[in-house]
């Protein structure tokens, strides 16, 4: 049994039943339709955005990321995001790995890709609200220090600079 309690353009909020040793258990679940982010690599320095997220009320740097749209490809939809918030088209994509960053709560997995391989084409299709957003390049060595110093603190970016460091990709 589920019932929709809010329809939005990027989750829908569902109440959902199951039984439990005979009695039935009710929880509230995000359904969303997954995301991918791009641990991208121009020139030997990691390619983050500087965005303001309105959920904390501050600043972050993260690996450029977006949600899928209905039936969208994980690897076109990395594409546009790179594209959309770096300005650079990557020419190959490596799968890091893919993980569900709150399975408690909501069905949403994140698709991680790494490249080094990029074409520079200008920002296309930015967002409205995401017009400030900055492109900083650093040495995989400063991103690393910044995880470890607790001054980068985004999920999916930590996942993505220790899962392609691992691999030594950087």
């Amino acid at each position: 049994m589920e019932e929709v309690i809010y329809r939005g353009r990027k989750f829908t909020l569902v109440k959902r039943a199951r039984s439990v040793g005979g009695r039935t258990v009710w929880g509230e679940y995000l359904v969303h339709p997954g995301a991918v982010a791009v641990l991208a690599v121009a020139e030997g320095e990691v390619l983050l955005a500087r965005q303001f997220r309105g959920a904390l009320g501050q600043w972050t740097l993260e690996v450029p990321a977006g949600t899928l749209k209905p039936g969208e490809d994980p690897a076109e939809a990395a594409i546009r995001e790179m594209v959309e918030e770096t300005g650079y088209r990557p020419l190959r994509l490596e799968l890091l790995l893919d993980f569900y960053p709150t399975p408690g709560i909501s069905n949403e997995r994140i698709t991680i890709y790494f490249t080094d391989a990029l074409q520079h084409v200008g920002v296309q299709g930015r967002d409205p609200g995401e017009e400030d957003m900055e492109v900083v390049k650093l040495p995989p060595s400063r991103v690393l220090d910044m995880i470890e110093a607790g001054e980068i603190k985004d999920g999916k970016t930590i996942i993505a600079v220790l899962a392609a460091y691992r691999k030594r990709l950087i």
